[in-house]
């Protein structure tokens, strides 16, 4: 006779898994993840926390904070997590062209250097220019590229952000050259919906005519 404290306990059957379920399920935790960090710029500092919550959400449990709050608290700490970058980003590009043999710097803060020095006419404010672009980031994201679109970049030199402005109220049609403009005189801290607030902005332009005003 076996004594019940000491019988053995029939071993608890492990849930069937499918595994092509399993794979659908961390492949979408994954997209999730990566998703999350590739548009928002969030980075997990306190994995322990991170899983916590995650795991309270799905055992739909009590949360340590207000889901009311939630948005709110992360539409800021994504600003200020972007300025600080933007920023960040701007002293290192400016800081690897300081002193750097091509390169001058215009009154304004703008830094430039010449490819090409033209012969044509200078545009006014009041000029109307055509130019070919590409505009990128300091992280080297290429935002425009006229060359590749094939189609030239056609404005009034004053209504130009004031960077831009500045450097082309001195540039002679038929002028290649790079500027480099400091986000206080591009989109500052605002932004756009590709450029990135606090974003300083590289510009490899290429002045192919300007059209006086009568």
């Amino acid at each position: 006779m076996v004594c019940a404290s000491i019988a053995q306990k029939p071993a608890t059957a492990k849930p069937k898994t499918d595994p092509q379920e399993d794979t659908i399920q961390y492949s979408l935790g994954v997209y999730m993840m990566q998703q999350l960090f590739a548009k928002t710029g969030f980075a997990v500092t306190n994995a322990t926390m991170f899983k916590k919550a995650i795991y309270d959400v799905i055992a739909n449990k009590k949360l340590m904070v207000n889901p009311a709050s939630i948005q709110d608290r992360l539409l800021k700490y994504q600003r200020d997590f972007q300025l600080a970058k933007g920023k960040k980003l701007e002293e290192l590009l400016f800081a690897s062209v300081k002193g750097k043999a091509g390169f001058s710097a215009l009154p304004s803060g703008v830094v430039y250097s010449l490819a090409k020095a033209g012969t044509g006419v200078i545009p006014t404010a009041k000029d109307t220019v055509i130019m070919n672009v590409i505009t990128t980031l300091p992280d080297r994201t290429v935002v425009e590229d006229t060359n590749k679109s094939k189609t030239s970049y056609m404005a009034l030199t004053g209504e130009m952000i004031p960077g831009l402005r500045d450097i082309l109220l001195r540039m002679p049609e038929g002028t290649i050259c790079r500027a480099i403009v400091p986000a206080r005189l591009a989109y500052g801290e605002t932004g756009t919906t590709t450029i990135p607030p606090n974003s300083a902005i590289i510009y490899d332009i290429a002045l192919v005519s300007v059209k006086q005003a009568k």
